[in-house]
């Protein structure tokens, strides 16, 4: 279902952060990663060349499954340093009568946690924050909240909410066709597009290909992958399908999780 930012969400003097701040298309797995990753594809002779004739005549859209996203595991605190760095600089730079004012508009339960913590209200308000799961980050971040988040946390929000399924599955779309990406897409039910094949797997291979660490032929064969659909065809453009993986693994890449 990762390349980032030179470019910045907010005005420079409100940069803080001593890291850079990235841009959206560099996390994996979002979606506009996967736009990245379709241009990538787009822009490989290579690839070309050895998926030339894929899908005719036949269904070669692909849909990468990925099972077991850690959303319950994991916190704002766990995330790439860059992200958590500017969560904290962000919150920091509020004055005592803002983060008043955006406690006041809190809901019940989300004010209660926040004033039943220790240390001033910032520390209590980043607190809170830092704590949250990322599969509690969309109910735990009210408007007054979330306004003043870094911009990429508000984006990867918007990516929980509309490409992740309730099982913290996530559905990639990848319309292959005669040596082109014609199109990307994230889903949240399998029924939402046609497709011809599935390539399963948890969140964690998922990232070992992505890295380079794995051959997805090999990891087919030895399970860690499974596929829905021909896998003659598969085997017939095998090297069509590691140049997917290869180019997978040279894109500017950050993983969420």
């Amino acid at each position: 279902m990762s390349t980032v930012l030179d470019r910045v969400h907010r005005g420079p003097e409100t940069q803080m952060s001593t890291q850079q701040r990235r841009p959206i298309e560099q996390y994996f797995p979002t979606e506009p990663w996967l736009e990245q990753y379709r241009t990538a594809i787009d822009e490989n002779d290579a690839y070309a060349d050895h998926s030339a004739g894929w899908g005719v005549d036949f269904d070669g859209s692909f849909v990468f499954q990925i099972e077991a996203v850690p959303l319950d595991s994991t916190t704002v605190a766990d995330l790439p340093s860059e992200l958590v760095e500017a969560v904290e600089d962000d919150l920091s730079a509020l004055s005592a009568d803002r983060l008043e004012a955006i406690l006041e508009k809190a809901p019940a339960a989300d004010r209660e946690r926040i004033e039943s913590r220790n240390g001033s209200l910032e520390e209590r308000v980043t607190a809170e924050v830092r704590g949250t799961t990322m599969a509690a980050l969309p109910d735990r971040t009210w408007p007054a909240l979330r306004t003043e988040l870094p911009a990429i946390l508000d984006e990867l929000i918007t990516q929980l909410e509309e490409n992740v399924a309730d099982d913290g599955t996530i559905y990639a779309y990848l319309e292959l066709y005669d040596g082109e990406c014609e199109s990307v897409d994230t889903m949240l039910d399998l029924d939402d597009r046609e497709h011809g094949f599935r390539l399963i797997g948890d969140y964690d291979t998922w990232t070992d290909l992505v890295r380079g660490e794995g051959d997805v032929i090999n990891m087919l064969m030895s399970g860690e992958f499974e596929i829905d659909g021909d896998m003659q065809k598969i085997l017939q453009y095998s090297d069509a399908a590691v140049d997917l993986a290869e180019i997978a693994a040279d894109v500017d890449t950050r993983f969420i999780f």
